[in-house]
């Protein structure tokens, strides 16, 4: 009887194991999800992105989305990933936390005025 306790414990650790390792590698495999998840290969344009898009960047509320675009219109966008840290609430440290993350590319008026010379 004792036997048969020990045998039916073990089957239950073996099925919760595999259970385990099957659950941690689909995690790994399908990734995080893409309702929150930030872009990557710094697809989101600092320049051309809206609020939302930046609230899905890591440590980016609403608070930061608004003083970042609040930043970048009265500059006429961003000229480099170091203007990123004159906003309030950003330091250096969280510009090296985006940098992977963003670009920045010109503004479109400023390419539509050079098109017009």
């Amino acid at each position: 009887m004792l036997q048969l306790r020990r045998k039916a414990r073990q089957s239950r650790f073996q099925i919760a194991t595999v259970f385990a390792i099957c659950f941690v590698s689909l995690a790994l495999i399908t990734g995080p999800s893409q309702a929150g998840a930030p872009r990557l290969g710094g697809s989101l344009d600092l320049n051309h992105a809206t609020a939302a898009e930046l609230e899905t960047l890591p440590g980016i509320g609403a608070v930061k989305a608004a003083a970042i675009l609040s930043v970048r219109d009265s500059k006429g966008g961003f000229q480099s990933m170091e203007e990123l840290a004159e906003v309030r609430g950003i330091g250096t440290a969280m510009v090296e936390k985006l940098w992977p993350l963003v670009t920045i590319e010109p503004e479109r008026r400023d390419q539509s005025k050079t098109a017009q010379k």
